[in-house]
């Protein structure tokens, strides 16, 4: 008979890694970013106007902001649902503070449709647009501390994940804070003219290779340190 082998005896903190499969997580995640786009689409009403052409098409012009505002909130929604799956490609488990910190995150993910409702029904006023600006600022930020908890908790991670990969990744998450936070600077001076910098976003995803590469002759495309990953290759028992 063959020799059998006694596996070794899992900690507490493995079994609760392995329990915590990040699929589910993704998939309510997948979700709510559906709901939320749903919820966009919903803030454009028909408008009620005298039947004619004149009165409709002065209805539509008049709408400008509101169509404007439903495409920049819908590009911005699927620059974050892309930038948290790039995020979620190379995470293994999820454990409770990551699933914790997904819930903030979603939470202001629902809130974008509202504040983008906020911002169209008052598009010339400066709290309206800073409203808007600052929800996108708090959710960039979120999804920037969940790949910054992540990236320093590397049992989390895919073992061959390559370090070029994690600062690309982080280059491309800073962009939505960065050019919210110039957009909220803007609004002070000319509220309309600051959703221009939005177009940030856009340059920083393009730059996100080079910035990666940038750094190559140290550590190029090889993975997470050797030393390191042991040392934080599983979490410690309480």
């Amino acid at each position: 008979m063959p020799e059998q082998r006694v596996q070794p005896e899992l900690t507490q903190s493995q079994i609760e890694l392995e329990a915590r499969d990040k699929r589910r997580l993704e998939t309510f995640i997948d979700a709510v970013f559906a709901i939320a786009i749903t919820l966009l689409g919903l803030g454009l009403v028909v408008p009620i106007v005298q039947h004619s052409n004149e009165a409709l098409s002065a209805s539509l012009v008049s709408m400008g902001p509101k169509f404007i505002g439903y495409f920049l909130a819908f590009a911005l929604l699927g620059i974050l649902l892309n930038s948290h799956w790039r995020q979620f490609q190379n995470i293994v488990y999820a454990d409770w503070v990551l699933y914790f910190i997904n819930i903030l995150f979603l939470s202001f993910v629902v809130l974008i449709p509202f504040a983008t409702t906020v911002w169209t029904t008052y598009p010339d006023t400066t709290a309206g647009v800073l409203f808007f600006h600052c929800v996108m600022f708090i959710t960039g930020l979120i999804l920037y501390a969940n790949w910054s908890y992540v990236r320093r908790r590397k049992y989390l991670l895919k073992k061959d994940i390559a370090v070029r990969t994690l600062r690309a990744i982080t280059f491309r998450n800073a962009s939505l804070p960065i050019a919210s936070a110039l957009a909220i600077v803007i609004a002070f001076v000319s509220p309309p003219i600051s959703n221009v910098a939005y177009v940030l976003i856009g340059v920083m995803m393009a730059m996100a290779p080079l910035h990666a590469r940038s750094r190559r002759g140290r550590s190029g495309r090889q993975p997470l340190d050797a030393d390191e990953d042991k040392r934080q290759n599983m979490p410690h028992t309480t």
